[in-house]
């Protein structure tokens, strides 16, 4: 298995880890956006909200 992952590109790879983890990540989202308001925000807020929610009880 791992062999044929080495041999696959960087957008397929991408492609598999979102098939995998779809339902942890749509869940994520929606735990993320039940109390914040990105109307305004730019990419970099987003990114900080995410990690924010996802390393919480962790020191990033």
């Amino acid at each position: 298995m791992v062999d044929k992952l080495r041999e696959k590109s960087e957008e397929e790879l991408k492609m598999l880890y979102l098939r995998v983890f779809s339902n942890d990540l749509i869940n994520e989202w929606k735990n993320i956006t039940a109390d914040a308001d990105f109307k305004d925000a730019d990419e970099v807020e987003i990114v900080k909200a995410i990690q924010k929610n996802r390393y919480k009880n962790q020191h990033v």
